[in-house]
């Protein structure tokens, strides 16, 4: 099981509310770019910053069970 946290805009609107957590099961060999395609969300994973137990990982990062996720939309400046 992993603990996905949605962040801002990523989180679900649901009857109930906004679903900000979610326990997901993935199979073996399961990535972060599988976790975002299951979860069909409205970015695309090049816009999303990834944390996977409190360190920054990339769209091809291997889950284990028991792996807490945050998904967080890119923030991009504006130039001067």
């Amino acid at each position: 099981m992993i603990t996905v946290h949605l962040h801002t805009i990523l989180q679900i609107e649901t009857p109930s509310g906004r679903l900000r957590r979610l326990e997901v099961d993935l199979p073996p060999g399961g990535t972060i770019g599988n976790l975002v395609e299951m979860l069909d969300l409205r970015l695309k994973p090049e816009a999303m910053l990834f944390l996977v137990n409190g360190r920054p990982q990339r769209e091809d990062h291997l889950l284990a069970d028991g792996d807490e996720v945050n998904l967080m939309p890119a923030l991009s400046g504006g130039g001067s």
